[in-house]
C-alpha cells in the first residue's frame, strides 16, 4: 500500500492511499468527458489587450502610473482573493439541487 499527502496553492489538503486490490478494477472514463461544454469560453469576460497595448497605452503616463498599470494587468487575475474557491461552492450547490449529470452542474464543474 502506497501513502501520498499532498495539497495545493489554495490550502486544500488530501491524502491517498492506494492499494492495488481495490483499485486494479478500474477503468478510466470516456474520452468524451475531457472535452468542456460548447460555449464555455462565453461564460467570461476576455481581455484581448496585450503587454505591447498597454505599454503603448502608458508611455507617457509618470513612472509611478506606468508601474501601476502594468501591475494591474499582469497581475490582475490574482487581485481579488475573495473569488478563490467561488465557483467551487457554486458546483457543489449545483450538485446538491441539480444532481451531477445536470447541464448546469457540468458547465459549473469546468469552469
Amino acid at each position: 500500500m502506497i501513502y501520498l499527502f499532498a495539497g495545493d496553492y489554495d490550502g486544500d489538503k488530501g491524502i491517498v492511499f492506494y492499494d492495488p486490490d481495490i483499485v486494479r478494477h478500474f477503468r478510466n472514463a470516456d474520452i468524451k468527458y475531457s472535452f468542456e461544454p460548447k460555449g464555455l469560453a462565453d461564460n467570461f469576460a476576455r481581455n484581448t489587450e496585450t503587454v505591447s497595448d498597454v505599454l503603448q497605452r502608458i508611455r507617457s503616463a509618470p513612472h509611478i502610473i506606468q508601474l501601476r498599470e502594468l501591475q494591474k494587468f499582469l497581475l490582475g487575475a490574482i487581485r481579488d482573493t475573495s473569488i478563490v474557491g467561488k465557483y467551487s461552492s457554486f458546483h457543489d450547490y449545483a450538485i446538491y439541487v441539480l444532481g451531477y449529470d445536470h447541464p448546469d452542474t457540468i458547465r459549473l464543474n469546468y469552469m
